[in-house]
């Protein structure tokens, strides 16, 4: 399960879009402006987009843009998870299963990545079948 996590963290959020994007914070990621990617998301995140928030998440997980700090990330995937986007429960899923920044709680962890497929993530749904 490491592996295909790890994998999905490195991708997850850049190709959202499948390479093309209409997302004026991603387009600014893309191009290497990293700190106003940052802003415009946080920002974003703030109106309850739960995508910007699960990207910003992604950024304080990476150091990105911002200064790293798991507790943000992993705070920030909640919110994200909690507005319904299925990337930030698959992702604090895996901080779930590790117990990084969270005490460990596989049977969370199998419940957000049972979210996250409900909500469209076919990675989850792969990481499910792990469990059985």
């Amino acid at each position: 399960m490491k592996k295909f996590i790890l994998t999905f963290l490195s991708a997850v959020f850049l190709f959202a879009q499948h390479g093309t994007t209409n997302d004026p914070d991603l387009k600014l990621y893309l191009k290497g402006k990293y700190k106003k990617s940052f802003e415009g998301f946080e920002k974003r995140c703030k109106k309850n987009d739960s995508y910007a928030c699960g990207m910003v998440g992604y950024m304080y997980n990476k150091g990105i843009g911002t200064k790293k700090d798991l507790n943000k990330a992993v705070s920030f995937y909640k919110k994200g998870c909690k507005l319904n986007d299925a990337d930030s429960c698959t992702l604090l899923a895996y901080y779930y299963y590790k117990g990084n920044i969270v005490k460990q709680d596989t049977n969370k962890a199998v419940l957000l990545l049972k979210k996250a497929c409900k909500l469209g993530n076919k990675s989850a749904c792969n990481y499910l079948k792990q469990f059985k």
